[in-house]
């Protein structure tokens, strides 16, 4: 067998301020073992669920008052936690969806967050499941985050 010369190629040292490339077979697990911390900013008010890089969080109460309250405290928490950790939300990706009863009537809310108007929208697709306001699931497909009363 011929003798084979390996080229010896070196690289300097840098240092990694944060993230990975995109695409890398680490970005699943390093974003899931970064996030892992958010649901207990808001566990106290609301419920998330994270499933890959979507999440959504579960508002519910019967008090329109109670209910908008706990939205705008959520939304704080949720701001925070992003800027402490070198985070952005999309906020033309997030919007909001609430569930009622057909006799029960929608609450008005405009929801913002960092002078951004977060979308109300009357459906979404959920986890392969496409809900809507009143969850009869024929409404058409939206990205969003949830919320209940």
């Amino acid at each position: 067998m011929k003798d084979r010369k390996f080229n010896k190629l070196s690289s300097t040292w840098e240092h990694v301020k944060h993230g990975v490339p995109q695409g890398s077979v680490l970005d699943p697990l390093l974003f899931l073992i970064y996030i892992n911390d958010f649901p207990l900013t808001i566990n106290k008010v609301a419920d998330s669920i994270l499933f890959a890089d979507d999440t959504s969080i579960i508002i519910s109460n019967t008090n329109s008052e109670e209910f908008n309250n706990t939205i705008n405290s959520v939304m704080t928490e949720i701001t925070d936690w992003f800027q402490s950790n070198l985070l952005t939300l999309n906020y033309n990706k997030t919007t909001f969806l609430q569930f009622f009863a057909k006799k029960n009537r929608e609450i008005k809310i405009q929801l913002t967050a960092s002078n951004s108007i977060i979308t109300n929208i009357n459906s979404t697709k959920f986890l392969g499941l496409i809900l809507d306001s009143t969850l009869s699931w024929n409404g058409r497909s939206n990205p969003a985050c949830l919320l209940m009363y």
